[in-house]
């Protein structure tokens, strides 16, 4: 355990155990530190999913959760938004921060750091921290304008952004195509903690979790699915049915419904899995023939697919399984991949290409070795939690 003599507040949509990839690297960075030196302020209860599988453990620290619950407040907030009613909005925005303001009171933070994922968050952070003096660090998971897939809700964002940036001692991003966004934006630059992974959870892990397969190749996915996929996914199905190999399948660990994931043209050579605890993750990812890293390539979604780093990279890359990337071509995920040449990616929006590139990842096993170690080897320089959580103990002023 990790003891400091300073305490900080952490402030997100998400914490463990809640199901998300946010809430996995808070877990990680965490996990470590005494349970006195921190407190967990969120708005979702994390009781609320209780019969879903858990992303991880719950942590020891204090747990607050903003009242009214955040359905509701979501609701409200994207009403309010739509009518364009933004003096309703900052209602809620400082009631917001005077909730936080006496829970860090209480807590007696030094020092609080606020994540993107909600649009209140970031501000009324921001205007807690002025009043009470006390170190702001903003941590962007996501690009907080262009997360917004709403035009009013991003120019709502956009009306604050500059001036957390401005407040904040710190900003930390998951990669280094957010953090170059941030520096043109701006002229900042952001502090890269890459979204960690253990590894020891990954080499003592067997495959007792999961179920046996069928004598099928699998192409996996484990995660959330939703607008930032939808395309890449669709391709995939087109690629599959055009190699129209029976032996060959999708098989997709995820909450999401199989009703709106047909919806959305993702139907056919498809199995579909209730997402499992993450703890199981390691063994689902390596029982795979090929892991499927997949971003959308909609106008409507570019900027943040642009800067967006899943969650899942870092598994991906520790997991020793060729990965397949497809995702547009100024992605952080397709330059990372061919830069360290740790996957093959497929950059374009054409599912003939996928379907070649899918032949030639099961066909070649000296492509498929030297994709693997080298995909190791990034997971232990780039994502390994050692190294992210000494970055992140440097940026709180551990």
């Amino acid at each position: 355990m990790v003891c400091f003599s300073m305490k900080i507040g952490v402030i997100s949509e998400s914490v463990p155990p809640v199901q998300s990839g946010q809430s996995v690297v808070l877990y990680q960075l965490l996990k470590n530190l005494d349970p006195l030196d921190y407190c967990l302020i969120t708005q979702k209860n994390i009781f609320s999913d209780r019969f879903q599988a858990n992303c991880s453990d719950k942590l020891s620290g204090s747990c607050y959760q903003l009242s009214p619950d955040f359905n509701i407040i979501q609701l409200l907030v994207r009403n309010a938004i739509s009518v364009k009613l933004t003096i309703l909005v900052d209602t809620y925005l400082k009631i917001r921060a005077q909730q936080i303001t006496k829970i860090l009171i209480k807590e007696k933070c030094d020092t609080a750091i606020v994540c993107t994922g909600n649009l209140l968050d970031p501000p009324a952070v921001s205007l807690a921290c002025k009043s009470l003096g006390i170190p702001l660090i903003f941590y962007v998971f996501d690009d907080y304008i262009y997360q917004w897939s709403n035009h009013l809700m991003r120019a709502y964002a956009q009306k604050y952004e500059e001036d957390i940036i401005k407040s904040a001692v710190d900003i930390i991003v998951p990669n280094e195509c957010l953090c170059n966004e941030y520096r043109v934006r701006y002229g900042i630059r952001p502090t890269v903690i890459h979204n960690p992974v253990d590894l020891q959870q990954y080499e003592m892990m067997s495959q007792r979790h999961l179920k046996n397969f069928t004598d099928v190749k699998r192409i996996i996915y484990t995660g959330a699915i939703y607008d930032v996929h939808y395309g890449a996914f669709r391709n995939l199905v087109k690629a599959l049915i055009q190699i129209d190999q029976p032996d060959l399948q999708l098989h997709l660990f995820t909450n999401q419904f199989p009703e709106k994931l047909k919806k959305n043209g993702i139907a056919g050579p498809v199995a579909i899995h209730k997402k499992l605890p993450h703890i199981c993750m390691p063994a689902v990812q390596r029982s795979a023939n090929i892991l499927f890293l997949p971003l959308g390539f909609e106008k409507n979604v570019h900027q943040i697919v642009k800067t967006s780093a899943p969650g899942k990279t870092g598994e991906y890359l520790t997991a020793r399984k060729p990965i397949l990337v497809h995702a547009p071509l100024n992605s952080f995920i397709s330059w990372y991949f061919k830069k360290h040449d740790c996957g093959l990616v497929v950059d374009q929006d054409d599912p003939e290409i996928l379907a070649d590139k899918l032949l030639q990842i099961l066909n070649d096993s000296n492509l498929q070795n030297r994709l693997t170690e080298n995909a190791y080897l990034r997971a232990q320089t780039d994502f390994n939690i050692r190294v992210a959580q000494n970055k992140f103990y440097h940026c709180i002023g551990k």
